[in-house]
């Protein structure tokens, strides 16, 4: 089997280069890769692995990205991951901010100490700082070789396992049942400051400890929510209790063109949350976002999507389902706080508030609006939140004002997914996930978060032919 991903995945014909082979070579000048092989790297005293862009369909020659990792931490949970696309260069080193916040290099790394060019698929190492040593090759055991395949076909299965069975719409009865459980576990979620009636509040507070990934906006996409938890080893770390999983509100609501009265994905969707909630229910976390509800203001092209998603959910599945999943949206938190982030799904209020306020959100609609509903300020919406804004809500929630601030809700372009000091705000940063080509989320990096980008994959329909 491995000897096969290695042939079809990893290899071409031909196993010679001039420049590269399964020996450790010192970096001196330029040193070329030609094959889409992976690579290990020793930069002073840190190891790092490239590898190629592979996808599960067997499709990898589609691309001619590479991502590079922390060469010990990718095999055994969440690792800071740099994506190296076709026609890009990065350098590394202590003195550039991008690399030093995934990798944190130690002393023996000097501050311009690599660059990585991608030149049509083919990698091209130079050396920057003549004091730096840097030694690569390329990596010959055929299970480090096809590590990065096989986890991913692991965690596959366990999301079918943990979703139990087929992932397709549940029938009502086991439906009903499961957002029952689901809404159990938000009425007694831990990390909640409860409110003046006793109610999970408003707000969930995080600890520290384990990985945050968070997701942004996925309106009905769940093949780029199984491409997030197969990758990087993140099913695992949830399973750990190593991960948190944090998604920005949003999961609903297909925005594709055809698809917007299209309501089955959505159910879908939930479907499967509810499940990892159940599975995870400590570490898989949901914040409300403007699309989760059933009010007519939620739509699109003219679409009543609100309106759509009740009127599918009783036909499918009766009365009493649509009545739950309204009280699953009324308890969902609107913003979560960690020392390494804050995060709502919209933006800042821009009006008075407390964390009070905060925390009995049901007393306060129109601040729960804000939170949902808010965009950053452009030229074509004056009167979105601006850097004072943010800033407050920083000084509110009691976090240092260079805290990341992440939002989801307002995707600036049609094709990116990912936008850093959106608005001209210092850490204030855009992800949007639900885009069928490229997504983008944040995970935890040594000081704060990290962006993280991947290609999308159709992935549903693979893991419902995968066999156990």
């Amino acid at each position: 089997m491995l000897n096969r991903v290695r042939e079809l995945f990893f290899y071409t014909s031909s196993r010679e280069t001039p420049s590269l082979t399964g020996e450790p070579r010192l970096l001196v000048g330029k040193l070329r890769a030609a094959e889409p092989s992976p690579i290990h790297l020793d930069i002073g005293e840190r190891s790092l692995r490239l590898y190629p862009d592979h996808r599960l369909n067997g499709d990898w020659a589609t691309t001619k990205d590479w991502f590079l990792v922390d060469g010990g931490r990718y095999t055994h949970g969440v690792s800071p991951l740099l994506r190296i696309a076709c026609g890009d260069k990065v350098v590394l080193g202590r003195g550039d901010e991008a690399s030093q916040r995934l990798f944190h290099f130690p002393k023996s790394v000097k501050k311009r100490h690599l660059e990585i060019a991608n030149i049509d698929g083919v990698i091209l190492f130079t050396r920057l700082d003549t004091s730096g040593e840097t030694y690569v090759r390329y990596l010959e055991d055929a299970e480090e070789i096809a590590h990065p395949f096989t986890c991913r076909l692991a965690s596959l299965k366990m999301l079918r396992h943990i979703y139990g069975g087929k992932i397709a719409l549940m029938p009502p009865g086991r439906a009903l049942e499961t957002l029952k459980k689901a809404i159990s576990l938000l009425e007694n979620e831990v990390y909640r400051p409860r409110d003046s009636l006793g109610r999970p509040g408003g707000l969930l507070d995080l600890p520290d400890g384990p990985m945050p990934v968070i997701v942004g906006d996925l309106h009905a996409n769940l093949d780029n929510l199984l491409k997030v938890l197969s990758e990087n080893a993140c099913l695992d770390a949830l399973r750990r209790g190593e991960a948190n999983l944090i998604i920005l509100g949003d999961a609903l609501h297909s925005q594709q063109d055809g698809e917007l009265d299209r309501m089955d994905s959505s159910l879908l969707m939930l479907d499967f949350i509810f499940a990892l909630k159940i599975r995870f229910p400590s570490n898989v976390f949901y914040l409300r976002g403007n699309h989760d509800s059933f009010d007519e203001s939620v739509s699109k092209a003219g679409v009543p999507q609100g309106i759509l998603l009740r009127r599918r959910a009783r036909e499918l599945r009766g009365q009493t389902y649509a009545e739950e999943l309204a009280k699953f949206f009324d308890l969902l938190p609107y913003v979560v706080r960690s020392k390494r982030f804050i995060a709502c799904h919209g933006g800042p209020p821009c009006g008075e508030f407390t964390l009070a306020n905060l925390v009995n959100i049901r007393s306060h609609k129109r601040l729960g609006q804000e939170i949902i509903w808010n965009r950053v300020r452009r030229p074509n919406r004056p009167g979105g939140f601006a850097k004072r804004h943010v800033e407050a809500f920083r000084t509110k929630l009691g976090v240092d004002q260079r805290t990341p601030f992440i939002v989801g809700h307002t995707p600036l372009s049609v094709d990116e997914t990912l936008w850093l000091n959106a608005g001209r705000i210092q850490d204030h940063h855009i992800v949007y996930s639900a885009n069928p080509h490229n997504l983008a989320i944040f995970i935890g990096a040594d000081e704060g978060v990290a962006p993280v980008e991947y290609h999308s994959e159709p992935l549903l329909g693979l893991i419902n032919t995968l066999k156990f």
